[in-house]
């Protein structure tokens, strides 16, 4: 299974082995976050005051150590989860940064374009609005010329406290956390809900990872070692019916007759014109008990250790053994 399956979170498909690198970033913008909300703490003050005293962080030159530079390489993540609270202006960039409605390098193209200083701060822009003018190459063409007006009357209409400090706040509308961060990454993965409920069912960790390995479709059948190009030698064991079918999940969980033999010992009956995710869904809807997910996972698991000891052991497999 790829790597970038196995790391995501177990409700959206993968296994939830941590992504170390997203981790560690994640734990890295918190310091972002101290710096770009002002906190009380000296390092900020420190920081600002011999790096950023007249610049904006994220549009100046590199400086300080090493390390310092890593971790303000990540500011572009972290504004592209943050939005801007407008204080006294010092650490937003007037142009790239969504500090009102929109973006005024999207809302203002062609006069971004004629911007002396594309990384002026929102301070010296608001601070000098009387003579914005001076910011941008003469002369402006008349389209240029109008966007010009319709900003200054924009900016105008904003509050501006310049005795408040600028609040980053990211998206999801709290604090920023390295969790929240971690989690809000994986948000807009789709994910069948068929892996919440399998992973959230009181089996042993064992047969959950089994049952993810048949939803993910990477259970070691002899459809998947063929598909890996292992060497499969094709004998009477192929499949625990000997029907001579392909032994894929489908076959070997639902359409084979021993496997519907054990399903009806349990009164499960399954709807085999959906998927096999919707399958499993809709049969919880219809048999409607509080163990069903439970009862599934353990009975799939047999049915695998059934096929396993023929294929291996030479036993005959029984419906009620």
């Amino acid at each position: 299974m790829a790597w970038p399956t196995v790391m995501k979170p177990k409700e959206k498909g993968g296994l939830g082995v941590i992504n170390l690198r997203l981790q560690n970033d994640a734990l890295l913008l918190k310091q972002l976050s101290k710096l770009y909300n002002k906190e009380d703490i000296p390092w900020v003050q420190l920081v600002w005051s011999k790096y950023y005293d007249t610049k904006v962080p994220h549009a100046a030159r590199e400086m300080g150590s090493f390390w310092w530079k890593d971790v303000l390489r990540l500011n572009v993540i972290f504004r592209r989860i943050a939005k801007c609270e407008l204080g006294e202006g010092s650490s937003i960039c007037s142009w790239e940064d969504q500090w009102s409605e929109s973006v005024l390098s999207q809302n203002y193209p062609r006069l971004a374009s004629f911007a002396t200083n594309g990384d002026i701060s929102v301070m010296e822009a608001l601070c000098r609005l009387m003579t914005l003018i001076a910011f941008f190459f003469l002369p402006l063409s008349q389209q240029v010329f109008q966007e010009f007006e319709n900003l200054q009357v924009r900016l105008q209409l904003i509050p501006y406290d310049d005795t408040a400090t600028d609040r980053w706040v990211p998206t999801w509308g709290s604090k920023y956390t390295s969790r929240r961060f971690y989690s809000h990454i994986f948000s807009t993965v789709e994910a069948h809900p068929i892996f919440k409920a399998g992973w959230k069912s009181k089996c042993i960790t064992r047969i959950n990872f089994s049952a993810w390995l048949v939803l993910v479709d990477r259970l070691n059948t002899k459809s998947m070692l063929r598909r890996r190009h292992l060497h499969i030698q094709d004998s009477i064991l192929r499949v625990i019916c000997n029907e001579g079918e392909d032994e894929t999940i489908e076959h070997l969980f639902f359409a084979c007759p021993f496997a519907q033999e054990c399903w009806g010992i349990l009164n499960f009956v399954w709807d085999g014109s959906l998927q096999l995710m919707d399958r499993l869904v809709h049969g919880n809807s219809v048999h409607n008990l509080p163990f069903f997910t439970e009862a599934v996972l353990i009975a799939a698991w047999e049915l695998w250790k059934m096929r396993d000891d023929k294929v291996f052991q030479r036993r005959q497999p029984s419906p009620k053994a």
